[in-house]
Parts: structure tokens; sequence; C-alpha cells
């Protein structure tokens, strides 16, 4: 047999199997925060797992080939373990059976895998997310042992935890978004750049003993804190400054080159990734596309999309959207958007003319114009904006219909290029802030393009569905008194449920819905509606984007569980105005105007007037400026800086101060706590008895401040020294106790006894070094013991 050319050595060394396990955790930990499918933190238990057995295996005396068998086998018991976790009697409607045998559960497990095997093969998309987490448990307990085995054999930090900072990355590039889980990488490369500092001067310690180079007593610590300030800068360099692709053209064509088998790889992944949480990978540009299905619904999660700030002081009726898109054509449970896409647009220049406004004037009947403020936490194409959107502050194209009255039909306005995550734009917006009065007195006298694009219906529309719009709008006078009506139908009979069984084959979905299933989610509320009102003969169309979500610290926070669908319908004079048929959201209320209409009439803005501000109950967001009734846009507000922002000059701003403080010192006439002390006793302030014992401890000579630590070492140590002792006791007894000391504790006893009884103080620095390695070593034989 060839002898094995690994060498004899074992490197073992408690802090660096700490910061291995906790290097581990971190990168999978990367992985558990994408919450990709449940049972994700199965793959931590089992990284420690594996990282416990290759160190181990590694401080054994097998050879590599034994221990990779080891391993092996030790990963077909945990891994299968933590899988046949995941199957319990309830997931399969057994939960009045007893507990399963694990020989079941292994069963269950071989079987579900066979078939996601299969379905993987035949590239299609894999239904189960088992075969997804059987190979995540399965690369992290490998790389956990690995690392283990790699640093007790080897002592060769970034062998053993770079394999695992590989697959850290791998999921970021998969789930790059929030920004905030990009913090775990930084936690990963922090503690690997400490294990690396540990471990080298682990190497350069074991050459010194081996050349007998004398050594520092407090070498370890003083190098571990150096470490621990090198791996911390490092990181924070690293997360400030760009990446070299984003400053030089030749990276980034080598990035790209690099990354070609990498995306090619992907490609061939994407069925495994289709029964996960969001897909696989985020992608930049539209959450809302072109069609929309009613879709199966969906757990949604508290994820922030979006934040928005907006003035407070809005009139009653004001209910905030914020709309990425409208649907005009729909059928068999399909929406599509059929405007012409991709219009080039200037909104900085031209403001947007939508149908209800005459020309230019600021009077827009049944509108309030303000500026919102639009923060994104994801990259997006598509804008977020409250309808409806007058100008942006961002290049935009748009899929729009231009129409015969001289307005624009808005789809969707696109941000080009895509808005990063983290970008802010400003939008102003003409809400629907219309009174009953003015919605009632809209009339019905359509224009024609709207009548053509939006009362359009599918020839499979049941006659029971066109019967139930009958039997709603039975004896009400106005589109506006029929769209309530329908609204209130809606919000009545159906109960909201985020998720819908499949819908049966044959059937139209809106007549399955309305009928026979009587629950669901916004889509097919909005949809129900606008179907409803068009078979009655008024225009509506279906918009989707975000709730207002909720009002937190002056801002709105819009999370991924607000992703919202709702009708709009159109009234001549006033345009899109926005309804809420969704029982789960609150319902839509607006002043009735009448009060308004009187010998005074004001016009058809008057039901606006002298309506009172929302009151918050929380603190209120401070006012954008409003459109002032000048032509084209205003200038829009800024932003106001980040609390990450203020933070950062905050602790510069200390720091600076700090280091001014300490530069400072050494002119000061008399130590700081005495002028500390002196000052607060001239503005007539008590000193506090903190400050009184520092100014007291500052006052004493620097050889009596060295030799006070040998009486704080023999505390530390557990023997205290008796008032009776003198300096020679209780210097003998912390020799006695701590050998390593005694050349220091002997200079500390000279110097402090020449200070008292010889020449007097000298105020030579070096017993500050005499003082400082006493209190190490003390420290280090208390921490030993423990």
């Amino acid at each position: 047999m060839k002898p094995s050319t690994e060498p004899d050595t074992r490197w073992w060394d408690g802090p660096a199997a700490l910061l291995l396990l906790l290097t581990l955790l971190s990168a999978s930990g990367r992985l558990v925060a994408t919450n990709w499918t449940d049972h994700l933190l199965q793959t931590q238990t089992l990284v420690f797992l594996g990282a416990l057995a290759g160190l181990a295996l590694g401080q054994s005396r097998f050879r590599p080939g034994v221990a990779l068998f080891f391993a092996l086998a030790y990963g077909l018991f945990f891994v299968p373990w933590q899988l046949g976790l995941t199957v319990t009697g309830d997931k399969y409607g057994w939960s009045s059976a007893p507990p399963l045998l694990w020989a079941d559960r292994q069963t269950v497990l071989s079987d579900r895998l066979q078939v996601s095997l299969a379905q993987l093969a035949a590239r299609q998309d894999v239904e189960d997310p088992l075969l997804f987490l059987a190979l995540m448990d399965t690369l992290f307990w490998g790389l956990g042992a690995w690392a283990g085995y790699t640093l007790t054999r080897r002592g060769d930090a970034w062998r053993a935890v770079l394999p695992a900072g590989i697959a850290a990355l791998v999921v970021q590039v998969y789930d790059p978004y929030p920004r905030s889980r990009a913090g775990i990488i930084a936690l990963y490369l922090f503690f690997a750049l400490f294990l690396w500092a540990r471990t080298t001067y682990l190497h350069h310690r074991a050459g010194w003993q081996a050349t007998r180079t004398p050594q520092a007593p407090f070498l370890g610590l003083e190098m571990t804190r150096a470490a621990f300030y090198v791996a911390l800068g490092l990181v924070v360099v690293a997360w400030i400054f760009p990446a070299p692709a984003d400053l030089l053209p030749t990276a980034r064509r080598a990035w790209d080159r690099l990354s070609r088998p990498w995306n090619a790889l992907r490609e061939h992944l994407e069925p495994l990734f289709a029964p996960l949480r969001g897909g696989n990978v985020p992608v930049v540009g539209e959450f809302y596309g072109p069609q929309l299905p009613l879709g199966r619904g969906g757990e949604r999660t508290e994820t922030v999309i979006l934040t928005v700030r907006a003035p407070s002081d809005y009139p009653i009726g004001v209910r905030f959207y914020w709309r990425a898109r409208v649907y005009d054509r729909y059928a068999d449970g399909l929406w599509q958007a059929t405007f012409p896409a991709d219009q080039p647009v200037a909104l900085t220049e031209d403001a947007l003319t939508f149908p209800g406004r005459e020309g230019r004037l600021p009077e827009w009947a049944g509108r309030w114009t303000t500026v919102i403020t639009y923060t994104t936490e994801f990259p997006i194409s598509a804008l977020y904006l409250a309808p409806q959107p007058v100008w942006v502050d961002v290049p935009v194209q748009a899929d729009l219909a231009e129409t015969p009255d001289g307005t624009v039909d808005l789809a969707v306005l696109k941000a080009v290029p895509a808005l990063p995550a983290g970008a802010t734009y400003h939008a102003r917006s003409a809400l629907d802030a219309a009174t009953v009065a003015q919605l009632r007195a809209a009339g019905t006298d359509y224009p024609q393009w709207v009548a053509e694009r939006y009362l359009q219906l599918p020839p499979n529309i049941t006659p029971r569905t066109q019967e139930l719009a009958a039997q709603i709008a039975a004896g009400k006078e106005t589109p506006y008194d029929i769209a309530v009506a329908v609204t209130e139908y809606l919000r009545a009979h159906i109960r909201y449920t985020p998720t819908v069984p499949p819908v049966p084959r044959g059937r139209e979905p809106l007549d399955w819905f309305l009928f026979d299933l009587r629950r669901g989610f916004c889509n097919y509320y909005a949809s129900a509606e606008v179907v409803l009102l068009r078979s009655l003969g008024i225009p509506a169309r279906l918009a989707v984007g975000f709730a207002s979500g909720k009002w937190e610290r002056g801002r709105y926070l819009v999370r991924d569980k607000d992703a919202h669908a709702w009708p709009e319908v159109y009234f001549p004079g006033v345009g899109w105005v926005e309804f809420e048929p969704t029982a789960s959201q609150p319902p839509l209320l607006r002043p009735s105007g009448e009060e308004e209409r009187g010998e005074e009439g004001q016009g058809e803005r008057a039901g606006l007037r002298g309506l009172r501000p929302w009151e918050w109950e929380e603190e209120e967001i401070e006012a954008l400026p409003e459109w002032t009734g000048e032509e084209g846009p205003q200038t829009a507000p800024t932003a106001a800086p980040s609390r990450l922002l203020v933070w950062v000059l905050a602790a510069g701003g200390g720091a600076v101060l700090a280091y001014g403080v300490w530069r400072a010192r050494r002119h000061l006439r008399e130590p700081l706590p005495v002028l500390l002390e002196r000052g607060m006793e001239r503005l007539g302030v008590e000193p506090p008895p903190a400050v009184r014992r520092w100014a007291d401890y500052a006052r004493l000579p620097p050889e009596v401040q060295a030799y006070l630590e040998i009486n704080r070492a023999l505390v530390r140590l557990g023997i205290p020294p008796s008032p009776s002792d003198t300096p020679a006791e209780r210097a003998a007894r912390l020799v006695a106790r701590v050998p390593r000391a005694a050349p220091w504790v002997e200079e500390l006893l000279g110097r402090y006894q020449a200070a008292v009884y010889g020449r007097g103080p000298t105020g030579d620095p070096a017993v500050r070094r005499a003082g400082r390695a006493v209190r190490l070593l003390s420290w280090q034989v208390r921490l030993s013991r423990r």
C-alpha cells in the first residue's frame, strides 16, 4: 500500500474550532434566510453536526480514505434522519393515526424523491420541494465535515471555509433582496477573516516554539485583538466600496466571461426551483406583466417591497393605492393589457393629460393633487404610483393609448433603465377625491373609445352571471349607485380566503366563484365586479399593485402581503375611480358633498373644500408640497436622509471627538478626570462617586497605578489581599499563583517601593506595560481555570 503523504500534525485550538462553527453557521444561515421552503433550518443542524464529526475525524489517527468512509456513513444516518422529521401524519391526513414508524417515513421519502427525480430528468417543473431540501442537507453536511477535517489536519482556514462561502454566495445570487440579507455574507466574511488570523498566529507560534524563540506572555491576546479589528475593518471597507465590476469595464467583461458556465447551469436547474416560495430568482423588472391569471393564490410574506412618504392632510374619501398596471381584456380567467407598449414619454417636461381633466388647469374635477415619494426595496421596472400619475422625476416609457379627445389611456409607466434596489423616485398624482354627489351627477355620456375598450365581455360569460348583475342593479338610478351595490354585494356574500382550489374543468372561473365557491381573494373580487359592471354597460377595468400598507414612523411600509387587485370605474368628467369589493380590506367611504352644494355653489370642486384632514393615531408625516397650479411639473422634494446615514454621521462625529480628546490629553496640565471633577464643582454640580474615584486614581503616580494591578489580580483570582499584607507579601502570593508573571511583578514591586520609600516617582511609562502584562496573565489563569 502506498504510504499517505498527509502530514501527521494535528492542529487543535478551541477558539479556532469555535470560529469555524460560527463561520459555517453564518454560511448556512444565508440559505435559511431565503425562506424558500419549510425545514431549511435543518441545514444549520447538519452543518454543525458535520463540523463536529469533521473535527473528531481530523483528530483521529484514521487515514484520509477511512475518515471519508466514516464521514459518508455518518451522513447516511444524519441526513435521512433530518429529512424523516419532515414527514408527519397530519401532512397526509393521518393526524388521527398513531405516529409514523421510521420505516414508513423512509418509504414515503423514497417515493417522493423518485417522483421528483423523474420530473427533473424529463426537464419538467419539480412539484415537491423535498428534492431541493435533500440536496441542501447533503451539501451542508459535506461542507461541515470537510471544514472540520481540513482545519484539524492541515490548519488551513481558507481551504476549510471557502467552499461554504461559495455556497453562500450562490444563494446570494439567487436571493439578492432584501438587501439586509447581504449582512449575513458580511458576518461570514468577518468570522472567516478572524479564523484565518487565528490559524496564522498558531502556525507562527509553532515555528517560534520549534526554534525556542521567546514570546511575550500576552502575545496571543494582543494578536487576537488585532485580528478582530483588522477583520472588522476589511469587512467594512468591502461593504462600503463598490464592486470592481461596477467601476472597471475590463472587470465587468471578465466577470461576464466567468459567469457564462454558471448561467448555463442555472438554466438546467430551473425546474428544481419551481416548488420554492418566490420561484427561483427575483427578476429585475416587472412584478406584474402584460397578462394576469386569476390564479390560486398563496400565503404572502412580511417582506417590505416599498416605502412611501405621502402627505397626512389629505381629504376625506382619499384612499392610497400604489398601482403598477391596469388590464382591459378578460377571458377564461386571464386578464390582458392590450395597449401599445414602450411608448416614449417625457413626464418631467410635459405632464400627462387624463380623461376628466380639461387642458392643463389645476382644477381637476373630483381630484386631489399631491407629490409622493417612493423608495423601492427591490429592483423594479414598472413603477408603483398613486393613480392618476401626472409626472415622475425618472426617465420612463409607457404602455398607453392616445385617445381621440387628446388624453392618454395609461396602462403602466416603466423606468428606463430599471431602478435598482434602494432607489427613490418622486411623482405627482391626481388622486380620486370625488364626492358622492359628483359621481352621481357624472352621467353616462361615455366617450366612444372608453365604451369600445372597457365594455368588452368574453362570449362564455354565463347567463346567470348577467342575471345576478341585473338583480343587484334593480332600482338603482346612476352608475355610481350600481357600482356601490355591486361592491357591497361582493363584500357581504363572498368570504375572503388567501387561496382557492383549482377551477373545475369546463367551468367559467367567475361563474364558479360567484355561485359555487363563494370565497376567494382580491383577483376574484375585483374581476367579478368588473365583469358585473360591464354586463350592465358601465365601463370598468382591473388595476393591480399594492394596498396602502402599514403606517410606521412617518411612512407607509408596503409589504409583500399588501399585494392587491381592485376595480376602477369610469365616470365622465372625473375619470377612473377606485372601488373596494375585497372583504379583507376596509371599506372605501366618500363624503356626500351635498352640504357643499347650495346657493354659494363653488363649482365642481366645492365638494373638496372644507373637508377636515384625516387624523392619524400615530405621529403625522411631514406634508410634501402640493401642485401650485403652475403649468408643468414642480421641483420634487428632496428625500430625507436615511437612518443609516444619520447613524454613520453620528458615529463619525463621536469618533472624531474621541480622537481629539485622546490627542489633546497629552497637552493637558492635569489629567482629564481631574479637570472633569473640577469643572463640575465650578458649575455647582456635585460630582458622582464614580467621577471622584476616577479623579483620585488619576492623581496617583504611574508607579502606584501600575502596582494596583497586583491587588486587582489577586481579587480576580479569588485570593484578595488582607489589609495587613505588605507589598512584598502580596507580590509573593501572586507569583505563587501565576509563575509566568514573576518578572513583571518584581518590576512593579521595585518601582513601587522606589517611588514610595525612595527617590520618588519617575513617571516612567514602562511600568504601565508591566501592569498590563500582569492584568492579561491573571485573566488567562482565571479563564483557563473555568
